[in-house]
């Protein structure tokens, strides 16, 4: 992964907006490290001595501070800190004033135990990374063994019976708060408006169905993801959380749950993805260079949810989705980055384009990160991109004629292809896809936009 725009000249401050505690390391380098590696575990660290409790921009140093003290290159610190983004330990802002560019990272806590193995995609990931036996062997270092007390009878304190607070005190609770979250960052959080999911509706079938509503209520992230990965409605949904449900107590097992999301045959067409505006579809005029055959696959992009439309490509190659390439598209929409179609259009060039067996974890964040600071948003703007990429590397690949006068030579500059667009960077073994196979499969995708 490689961005230009980073160079070791620019500088950098580091600040945190709450006390980083002596406790936090042992987290990170027992349930983060497996995951980001050596380089963005060191990196971290080291950011940690450099922060600031009054940040001055005047006071900045320079990147090449970090290159020094942990001995790497420059390629190596923007993907260690890339990392330490993605998974949440880092928030990078950039600027630039008289003094130059400057880079102001933001330090986070990482999560507490309990949060960690609460978060789907961080348990998820550790599991995948470190194997199952050393996944409990975590568990049982964090977590100690259950302690059961049958017999025993409560008798803790309420706050209000140790401690008196004025009710004056109490009535300016809402001002308070509004003074705390002033200070504080709120991370982003997928809604039921931004995902088209009607959580009215969802809610009157539950209320009609043996489920806790509230318990399903407090898990409503596993439902917006089910829908915006796998394009399941209302009804479907609930009838999953029926079938993964304990008749006798009515709750309901997500583990479970997600299981037999996974195991869902394709759904076909979006019906509620028309409310995200980011998904309108962009005029001739917004992208001259789009061809116009790419209609239908564009049209196909729009119809299938991406774990469907995967499924559909992996089909046609006579192979099938695997568990940890449904766990990435998860990734990516728990995250909130893209409409559906982008996520496809990003499927269709790994798949087709490149021909990739497998839809790798690393090769997918690495486009991920890039066209999210290009800040693609339609699936037109990220098809142009790919074809812009398939058409520099052809004129890569053109040799230059031996005959033709030095005179004329003529320098010309070329854009610079990011690392999962050069031709070296395949990080999965590739499986033959013919030609006849390829007109095959834009046959049966162009036939969803007859359907509408």
């Amino acid at each position: 992964m490689v961005n230009d725009s980073f160079s070791p000249k620019d500088g950098f401050i580091v600040f945190s907006r709450q006390k980083l505690l002596a406790g936090d390391p042992e987290i990170v380098i027992k349930l983060y490290q497996p995951l980001i590696g050596a380089a963005s575990f060191s990196l971290y660290m080291l950011l940690r001595t450099f922060v600031a409790q009054r940040v001055s921009l005047s006071e900045r140093r320079m990147h090449t501070t970090l290159l020094e003290l942990l001995d790497m290159g420059a390629n190596t610190l923007y993907e260690a800190r890339c990392k330490l983004e993605a998974i949440g330990l880092l928030r990078t802002y950039e600027q630039e004033d008289q003094l130059g560019k400057v880079v102001l990272y933001e330090l986070q806590a990482p999560q507490l135990p309990r949060a960690f193995f609460e978060d789907d995609l961080l348990r998820t990931l550790l599991l995948e990374t470190v194997g199952e036996q050393q996944f409990k062997a975590l568990q049982h270092y964090f977590f100690n063994p259950l302690f059961e007390h049958p017999q025993a009878v409560e008798t803790t304190k309420h706050f209000l019976e140790v401690f008196n607070i004025q009710p004056r005190t109490l009535q300016q609770k809402t001002r308070l708060a509004s003074l705390f979250e002033s200070s504080a960052t709120k991370k982003p959080e997928m809604s039921w408006k931004e995902t088209g999911l009607d959580r009215t509706f969802v809610v009157a079938l539950l209320e009609h169905s043996f489920i806790d509503t509230k318990q399903v209520l407090e898990h409503e992230k596993k439902l917006l993801v089910a829908h915006v990965v796998y394009g399941l409605d209302e009804l479907t949904l609930v009838n999953l959380l029926e079938q993964a449900a304990n008749v006798a107590t009515n709750k309901v097992d997500f583990a479970l749950f997600e299981k037999l999301v996974q195991q869902q045959k394709p759904q076909g067409a979006l019906t509620k993805q028309v409310n995200q505006p980011q998904a309108e579809a962009v005029t001739s005029q917004d992208v001259p260079q789009l061809r116009q055959e790419d209609q239908g696959l564009l049209d196909a992009c729009r119809a299938y949810a991406p774990a469907d439309f995967l499924r559909v490509l992996k089909k046609e190659k006579g192979s099938f989705a695997t568990a940890s390439e449904l766990h990435t598209l998860e990734w990516v929409g728990q995250k909130k980055l893209f409409h559906p179609a982008v996520i496809n259009v990003l499927i269709h060039y790994m798949m087709i384009d490149r021909e990739m067996a497998l839809l790798n974890r690393n090769f997918f964040e690495a486009v991920i990160s890039d066209w999210s600071q290009k800040k693609i948003a339609t699936p037109e703007e990220a098809m142009q991109q790919v074809r812009s990429f398939n058409s520099l590397k052809k004129q890569q690949k053109t040799p230059t004629s031996k005959t033709r006068p030095r005179r004329r030579t003529q320098v010309i500059q070329k854009e610079k292809l990011p690392d999962w667009a050069k031709d070296g960077a395949q990080l999965t073994p590739q499986s033959k896809f013919s030609e006849a196979d390829r007109q095959k499969l834009k046959a049966r995708l162009s036939k969803f936009k007859k359907k509408q």
